[in-house]
């Protein structure tokens, strides 16, 4: 693919849970704002102060940018890793101890690099949910 610069950009905008780039010969591109930290704890007044500049999204704001190239390119889907991502305060190594397996195992299976097997996936989906109503059961 070539570089997608902003001449090649026809329009960006803000939408609730994505910034959106629709190219000149058609294509829209969506990047989730969950995906980027700085984008999660910014206002809606900041990440709509954003412009294209050269081959990014830039947000003033929050001194921050995304390549457009970004937006058009094959996303990852890794449930397990999305989940410590999202969850930073989620702690991977505890979580293996707790689940009794190999730390770097488990770190494999968070960067994408290892797929867990069915029975394993079912095994950490389950105690991801018994940390959940463990934690509500402290707050409660």
């Amino acid at each position: 693919m070539n570089e997608i610069t902003e001449k090649d950009v026809k329009r960006l905008w803000v939408e609730k849970d994505a910034v959106c780039v629709e190219l000149k010969d058609g294509r829209i591109g969506r990047e989730l704002i969950r995906d980027y930290e700085p984008l999660r704890k910014a206002s809606r007044k900041q990440l709509e102060n954003c412009r294209v500049d050269y081959d990014g999204v830039w947000f003033d704001d929050l001194d921050e940018g995304l390549e457009l190239s970004g937006f058009f390119s094959p996303k990852k889907t890794n449930p397990i890793g999305r989940v410590f991502w999202l969850f930073p305060e989620l702690n991977a190594s505890a979580f293996a101890r707790r689940l009794g397996i190999p730390q770097p195992l488990f770190a494999a299976y968070v960067n994408g690099t290892k797929k867990p097997s069915l029975a394993r996936k079912k095994l950490i989906d389950e105690e991801l949910r018994r940390i959940g109503r463990e934690l509500l059961k402290t707050v409660a």
